[in-house]
């Protein structure tokens, strides 16, 4: 018995929230708790910054992402239920649930109800969905999703012809442009996909003629595209921003466009069998390559076949065309392909993307449904039923795994140790447990691994200062600054680590190099402050307190430092002036 529209509604809606109920008891995870609680913009409110800065919380310029849509929902959603994570995960599943009715929209219009419905209820449960969905930074994706198949649907749907209906069409065209590229990079590729459902959609008119009529609609998305990318770069400091993977900060673009290649396997994996599912694919979990190897030769062979299967199907099955291509033009911008992108391959880049494995799900159920073999269609439906509960229990299963940052880590080390970022937790571990020898040759092989990873540079620099072994503290602690020379946390931490030691001379000579290299910073002007009282400069201890109080005009710290030094110059109204400042400060933020 056919299936009523309504019904499959609620079926996709039923099973996408189903899938992902579980999500609802996690907590912060991962980035959540630098994006969003630790994050002033979210926790103040400050909707302006959301739009002016990077969406990373203290990024240094040329680095980041400007995602003001989703930062500012996060300032919202904060205003309504604090910290408590339940709000954030309702949101986020509501969203998903949204997505993947559009899912079931879009593919109604180029396959049969049934074969729309398996394809929606597909992608309401594939596990390569968790990171976005479990994970409130995965918002980012959904928001991007919701944005995009909108406009998708309008685009196909709304056809007007009178010049009014026209103009709002358009208008509604780029306000929904706007709202995915705002809230995550991949929406760029909208224009693109828009022309490609003109090439695939049934009509009698030719492509060309099609697309002479909508060229206004292409023209005015590409002229938004251009503009977006001005603010970003104005914003940033440059167009796509810096690159975050280890070992790709200093990779040419052949080690770039091979490494890329080399993965497209993985993503076939993901779509098709996704039972190993990784928080970070970084090495060594995938790895670079500056040469011809066979996992380039295979990549190359699946993304050409890709290619090639899109192009052979074009007048036999646009629909399979637009399965094919969907995937091939929303994954570019993620792809490194084209230009760098922060990470190698995550999971939740495929948000988008897996509408064409989707598409083509119902591609194949109609397909089975009109062949003449008896067998086709119930041997057809019962893989594809088999697929669906599997990826619905492993989507279950894998929820709880972002619960939290622990719980993310630890599974990352236990299922793939061979990772990075495995590496370098389970060294923390060791440290924390007091087993130095082994946390040595873990960070060791962390470093080998990531051997540009600023974070992990000063870590395990502060850990080898902690052990005296200062030549390899100040060896790191240089290669740090070399990887990121115009932000001032390696300068800080190695500044602190000369000071401690005695070394105010030492400590003096970093503090000026990083004011000089990394511009003014608060707790640098404060470091120098310091290194001048060392040497009984009070003149310049005041100066340089005075710069930092002037970084930061509300640090109680530096009002109190400031009283100690008119203090000891025998000004002791101003003194007490300070001092007065430094216990108002205090009692406020008490």
């Amino acid at each position: 018995m056919p299936i009523s529209p309504g019904r499959a509604r609620l079926l996709v809606l039923f099973v996408a929230v189903a899938a992902f109920l579980n999500s609802l008891g996690n907590g912060f995870a991962f980035d959540d708790n630098w994006f969003i609680v630790e994050n002033d913009v979210v926790t103040e409110q400050e909707y302006g910054r959301a739009f002016t800065e990077s969406s990373w919380p203290g990024a240094f310029d040329g680095a980041g992402n400007y995602r003001p849509l989703v930062l500012a929902s996060f300032a919202a959603e904060w205003s309504l239920w604090g910290p408590s994570p339940l709000g954030f995960h309702i949101v986020s599943v509501i969203a998903h649930a949204a997505v993947s009715l559009l899912v079931l929209a879009l593919l109604s219009v180029f396959a049969t109800p049934l074969g729309a419905l398996v394809g929606a209820m597909l992608f309401a449960v594939h596990p390569v969905h968790v990171e976005a969905v479990a994970n409130v930074m995965g918002r980012s994706e959904l928001y991007a999703a919701l944005a995009y198949l909108s406009a998708c649907l309008v685009y196909l749907k709304w056809r007007p012809t009178r010049d009014r209906a026209r103009e709002a069409r358009l208008l509604v065209l780029c306000g929904l442009f706007l709202m995915g590229v705002g809230s995550k990079e991949i929406a760029v590729t909208l224009p693109a996909v828009l022309m490609l459902l003109e090439a695939v959609r049934s009509s009698s008119t030719p492509l060309k003629q099609r697309w002479t009529r909508e060229s206004a609609t292409y023209l005015a998305l590409f002229g938004l595209l251009g503009i977006f990318v001005i603010v970003r770069w104005i914003v940033l400091g440059m167009a796509t921003g810096a690159n975050t993977t280890p070992g790709m900060q200093n990779a040419d673009t052949l080690t770039r466009i091979l490494t890329a290649v080399s993965v497209w396997p993985e993503y076939v994996r993901l779509m098709v069998f996704p039972l190993d599912l990784v928080a970070d694919y970084a090495p060594a979990v995938l790895l670079f390559t500056d040469s011809i190897t066979p996992e380039v030769v295979v990549g190359a062979m699946v993304l050409l076949g890709l290619a090639g299967l899109a192009w052979a199907f074009r007048s036999l099955s646009p629909a399979t065309t637009l399965g094919l291509a969907w995937f091939l033009i929303t994954v570019s911008p993620v792809s490194n392909l084209l230009v760098r992108s922060d990470v190698l391959l995550a999971e939740r880049t495929l948000y988008l993307p897996s509408v064409g494995f989707a598409v083509l799900v119902a591609v194949a159920v109609d397909g089975a449904n009109r062949s003449p073999r008896p067998l086709a269609r119930p041997l057809a439906m019962g893989l594809v039923g088999l697929m669906g509960l599997g990826f619905f229990i492993r989507t279950v299963d894998r929820n709880p795994t972002w619960v939290d940052t622990f719980s993310v880590m630890r599974t990352l080390a236990e299922e793939h140790p061979e990772s990075w970022r495995s590496q370098w937790a389970i060294a923390s571990g060791q440290v924390r447990v007091g087993d130095t020898e082994s946390a040595t040759e873990t960070y060791g092989i962390a470093l080998q691994l990531a051997p540009d990873h600023y974070q992990l540079l000063v870590e395990v620099a502060l850990y080898e200062a902690g052990h005296g072994r200062i030549a390899n503290s100040e060896a790191l602690f240089e290669r740090a600054i070399n990887v990121l020379p115009d932000f001032a946390g390696a300068y800080r931490r190695q500044a602190e680590e000369r000071i401690r030691r005695g070394d105010y001379r030492g400590g003096h000579e970093v503090v000026t190099r990083g004011l000089r290299e990394a511009g003014a910073d608060r707790e640098l002007f404060a470091l120098l402050s310091e290194t001048y009282i060392a040497r009984s400069d009070l003149e310049g201890a005041l100066r340089a307190r005075m710069g930092a109080i002037g970084q930061e005009p509300d640090s109680a710290h530096d009002w109190g430092r400031l009283a100690d030094i008119r203090a000891a110059q025998g000004e002791l109204v101003l003194a007490g002036d300070a001092r007065r400042r430094a216990d108002e400060l205090r009692a406020a933020g008490s």
